[in-house]
């Protein structure tokens, strides 16, 4: 059975007075609409960590984001480290229209903005459409999404609970994440979409190499080992 409360800040009903009504009713699965202040997000993480799946929402850039960002709203790092299963961000491009497609030679500034070299680019995959009535002239028909999901391991826990942004994103470029970025230059370089598309849709921060982990050396050398962290803390 689903049971849905419409929040009314007026009359009292935020979204963390329903959610401890909620909790009264030993519900099985949670649907908050939005984290919005810290009581909130407070709540939701105790009814994590008490046995309740949480779902929830957040206005980030992307799903790595969301950690600073929930941070920001005010939990205790430590809280958060413990509840948080996964993250996942989405984002909706428009297609290249199959009807119109044609082969699209990328230019070395297209490459760029990718930060691609040629030897990456898939060059005789790219596409774009040139317009047709079917189309509209737009040269895209229908949309895929662009999905980037963090899943929050052991090692992410303790860079949530006491490291940086930046340990966190060497981390996962070390592991290859699946992050916006690759899964832009994925439908790119495949024909899916245009990079147009991709410019028009995700951030820039999205599609940054420095924002994933590539940093220059001179900066890397200061990022501290991971295994010197904590040593004794344990996750269950």
């Amino acid at each position: 059975r689903i049971t849905q409360t419409q929040v009314n800040e007026a009359a009292g009903m935020t979204f963390a007075a329903g959610m401890r009504a909620i909790l009264r009713q030993d519900p099985d699965i949670i649907m908050v609409g939005e984290i919005r202040d810290a009581e909130t997000a407070e709540t939701g993480i105790r009814a994590a960590l008490t046995g309740h799946l949480v779902l929830t929402t957040l206005h980030t850039n992307d799903a790595v984001s969301a950690i600073p960002r929930i941070k920001d709203i005010g939990p205790e790092p430590g809280l958060i480290s413990d509840a948080l299963l996964g993250i996942v961000a989405q984002r909706l491009v428009r297609k290249v229209c199959p009807h119109c497609q044609e082969p699209y030679t990328p230019t070395s500034e297209d490459l760029r903005k990718l930060s691609l070299r040629p030897e990456e680019a898939n060059l005789k995959g790219w596409r774009k459409g040139k317009g047709c009535a079917k189309c509209y002239n737009s040269g895209y028909l229908g949309r895929e999404a662009i999905v980037e999901l963090l899943d929050v391991d052991d090692t992410v826990r303790q860079l949530i609970y006491e490291g940086t942004m930046t340990q966190l994103h060497r981390y996962l470029d070390k592991i290859s994440f699946y992050s916006f970025r690759k899964a832009a230059i994925e439908k790119v370089t495949k024909g899916v979409t245009t990079l147009t598309e991709i410019l028009r849709v995700l951030p820039h921060s999205a599609l940054s190499c420095k924002s994933h982990g590539q940093l220059d050396k001179p900066r890397a050398a200061k990022v501290k080992s991971l295994d010197k962290m904590a040593p004794n803390r344990r996750y269950g």
